[in-house]
């Protein structure tokens, strides 16, 4: 019984802080006007520094909570481009139409 009621405590203490952290703007763009946002160390949220972060946005000043997010790197976007040409070099995968 002590061990259930234990439990029951540990979930209705962690609930709302995984809910208020669910709930905080992702990202490193402002949640105000879009801009950049700087990182801004503080030794209270180091331990967390992976899950939240405080930032201050260069534009416009907002200071706040951020979820912490990986930047992916930028993949350059490929263009299909269809060939014009018709097959008529022989290639064994192609096949034999005429044989």
């Amino acid at each position: 019984m002590l061990l259930f009621m234990t439990a029951l405590w540990v979930v209705m203490l962690a609930a709302p802080v995984m809910l208020l952290v669910a709930l905080l703007p992702a990202g490193r763009d402002c949640p105000r006007c879009g801009g950049d946002t700087l990182s801004i160390r503080m030794r209270l949220l180091q331990p967390v520094r992976k899950l939240v972060a405080h930032r201050w946005c260069t534009s416009c000043g907002w200071e706040g909570m951020m979820r912490s997010t990986k930047r992916l790197p930028l993949t350059p976007a490929f263009e299909v481009v269809p060939e014009d040409r018709e097959a008529d070099d022989d290639a064994p995968w192609r096949g034999s139409s005429g044989i």
